[in-house]
């Protein structure tokens, strides 16, 4: 699309979110109808924005029966309306934090694929997908940061500890140990699968000793980090593609399946984004993942293109 078709979509777009924020305004109207009068391509993008704008599953015009219901997701809408502009209307900058991370990492992986690499001791590091860390061996220390997705690492016994930041998390190994780090749209979590592992969060006091099977998670919704055990072959279980979930948020568990997909996935409603979910998804087929995950909301997946899938409430 060239930079002058940007230019119209993207007018189009603002015309669109003005209209529906406001419906009664004349001014709105008039603006719209000048809009589309300037050349058949200005018609266009003004068509293209709507139905973009119905396949999220917002169409205007309800009629008169359904009125009550519309007024019931009138917040629900704007607040869908808010994310799909930003997405839509700033496309561009939803490259930003991407590259900044890419250029921060030392190691990153592509999507829907897990690489494992050999550390400088020796120690393993199987990186998630869509994944990126970095790196920091010294003579006195071993410390990985998990900037972003999850990572398994199996931990050879060294003089140095071994520390891993994940979030606010810092887990540190002093013996051999397995365990993972995720870090998933604000949402964080350390899981052992063998060994002993100290954890220490910005969030508590108290440190954290997890052994076989234990597991630490924290995100924004909760004041503080929950504990849980499970049976140590469940720890990590997305390097056999399987995703478990246990009352976490609908945002951090969409940002994880979305590691296994091609092109951006966009929660196009606040409160959607902030329920919570538990249950066992399969990442070998995402977008079935994606609508198990919304589907106890009443929530839909629609795939825009094959670069944008929307998921909504409505």
């Amino acid at each position: 699309m060239s930079s002058e078709n940007d230019d119209r979509w993207n007018e189009a777009m603002a015309l669109l979110l003005r209209w529906q924020a406001a419906p009664e305004d004349a001014r709105a109207r008039e603006d719209i109808l000048s809009f589309c009068s300037q050349s058949e391509e200005h018609r266009l993008a003004w068509e293209s924005a709507k139905r973009l704008y119905r396949l999220t599953g917002m169409a205007t015009g309800a009629p008169e029966h359904a009125e009550k219901l519309r007024r019931k997701r009138q917040l629900t809408r704007r607040g869908a309306l808010a994310g799909i502009g930003a997405i839509l209307v700033g496309g561009a900058a939803l490259k930003g934090p991407e590259t900044w991370r890419r250029w921060q990492a030392d190691m990153v992986s592509q999507v829907a694929t897990i690489d494992q690499q050999t550390l400088p001791d020796g120690s393993r590091l199987i990186l998630g997908p869509d994944s990126a860390v970095q790196v920091r061996f010294t003579p006195t220390a071993r410390s990985i940061n998990l900037l972003d997705g999850m990572a398994m690492f199996d931990v050879l016994p060294d003089a140095r500890p071994f520390e891993v930041r994940a979030g606010s998390f810092l887990a540190r190994a002093d013996q051999a140990a397995s365990f993972e780090a995720r870090q998933n749209n604000g949402s964080s979590l350390i899981g052992v699968s063998a060994g002993a592992v100290e954890v220490a969060s910005g969030n508590s006091r108290a440190d954290s000793r997890l052994a076989d099977g234990d597991w630490i998670a924290e995100d924004a919704g909760q004041p503080k980090p929950q504990r849980g055990h499970r049976d140590p072959t469940q720890i990590a279980l997305w390097r056999n593609r399987k995703l478990i979930a246990d009352q976490n948020r609908i945002d951090a568990v969409v940002a994880e399946i979305s590691r296994w997909h091609e092109g951006r996935v966009v929660i196009a409603d606040w409160n959607l984004a902030a329920s919570r979910v538990s249950g066992l998804y399969d990442l070998s087929d995402p977008l079935a993942a994606l609508q198990a995950v919304v589907s106890p909301y009443g929530g839909r997946v629609r795939q825009i293109t094959p670069w944008l899938t929307v998921l909504s409430s409505v």
